[in-house]
């Protein structure tokens, strides 16, 4: 007894999802367990096409798998949570090291925060210079930039 590509595609496709959602979650091995699923019903439907066609289905199917799941899934995943919006994070409150020269209000420096080096803005509401060596505190996050004050929130 052998084995039909169309199994082979179902078996692949099915091993890559149960990967997906046991062993390693969110590397995208869905997407490509959907696609060898697609490619075992597509050969199954047209079953001349020879091993570069399959790979070829496999690679289309798995591209639209992703194109139409990656967003809504990315919504399911954290509609409750606020990890969805980018001005929420962990290194709000924090409090950072001014590095390299002094920062004046509504100017930009760097601060190590964590043994990382980032950009930072002291809010332009700020009244006194933060010095290199001196600790500010973040207040909240504009793309790569930390808004900083001298005050703790």
């Amino acid at each position: 007894m052998s084995i039909t590509p169309i199994e082979l595609w179902l078996l692949f496709g099915i091993i890559l999802i149960i990967l997906e959602f046991s062993q390693l979650p969110g590397i995208g091995f869905l997407f490509l367990g959907l696609g060898a699923i697609s490619t075992a019903i597509i050969i199954s439907y047209w079953p001349q096409g020879t091993l570069l066609y399959q790979f070829a289905y496999f690679a289309i199917t798995a591209l639209l798998w992703f194109l139409l799941l990656y967003y809504p899934l990315k919504l399911f995943i954290y509609k409750n949570s606020t990890n969805l919006s980018r001005e929420s994070f962990d290194i709000i409150g924090s409090r950072v090291i001014v590095r390299h020269k002094d920062i004046k209000p509504g100017e930009y420096g760097q601060v190590l925060w964590s043994g990382t080096v980032m950009n930072a803005k002291l809010t332009d509401n700020a009244i006194d210079i933060a010095t290199i060596g001196e600790t500010i505190y973040v207040l909240e996050v504009k793309g790569n930039v930390l808004i900083c004050s001298k005050k703790e929130s």
